[in-house]
């Protein structure tokens, strides 16, 4: 099965371990995306070791690592918060979506990568609030959380770019149009399983962020 939204489509990938995992592949303008859907600690355990394998890490390294951060949150409708129900990641062509919110624990190698703030930099639309809401809920501690607005202004010499959307941001700086349906923005983040276009919407997110972190900084995505 496959959903089709302009230059954004996904379908279903092939999957070991349908068990504690689900699979897919995201085409974002051509570039493919392999998704993994999980609530499985040890499938985040192998998604972190694949990201220091594939860049033979440094610690301490001149040149951090740009990661997309994102988070999705059931809508509340009335005082107090909901806690983050995903945690999206996504570098170099692979993206994780953790349902964090029904994982039976947090490896310890994720609080480890978030703080390993001179090897990684985690990017985002929002990503200061989606990281003050991972400590607060769940005592996670992204050490090095760059705002893409203000990354963007900075660079291009442009202020009003500090308060574009993610959805202008990218149209400014990578040249792509997106839709955000507002019926997945306000849907049950907190689902399980969630749905395609879930998963599209949560993929989609957190690889922008990464387009437009590694094109302001390296100049290419």
């Amino acid at each position: 099965m496959s959903i089709t939204t302009s230059n954004i489509t996904i379908q279903d990938s092939p999957n070991s371990s349908p068990s504690t995992k689900s699979c897919y592949t995201v085409n974002i303008f051509g570039t493919k995306i392999n998704t993994i859907v999980t609530s499985n600690p040890f499938v985040v355990d192998q998604f972190i070791r694949n990201i220091h394998n594939t860049f033979g890490i440094n610690y301490g390294q001149i040149d951090p690592i740009i990661i997309g951060l994102d988070v999705e949150t059931r809508p509340t409708y009335g005082p107090g918060q909901n806690r983050p129900a995903t945690l999206q990641l996504c570098v170099d062509g692979n993206c994780l979506i953790f349902q964090i919110i029904h994982a039976d624990y947090i490896p310890d190698s994720l609080y480890e990568l978030f703080e390993c703030g001179g090897t990684f930099c985690f990017v985002g639309v929002g990503v200061k609030e989606d990281a003050l809401k991972l400590m607060t809920h769940y005592n996670l501690n992204v050490a090095n959380a760059v705002e893409l607005g203000s990354f963007a202004a900075e660079r291009e010499n442009r202020s009003e770019l500090k308060t574009f959307s993610l959805k202008n941001l990218t149209k400014e700086i990578v040249g792509w149009e997106i839709e955000k349906p507002r019926e997945i923005t306000m849907s049950r983040w907190d689902a399980q399983p969630l749905t395609r276009g879930q998963v599209q919407y949560a993929c989609v997110d957190a690889y922008l962020s990464y387009a437009i972190g590694m094109k302001l900084t390296w100049g290419s995505v």
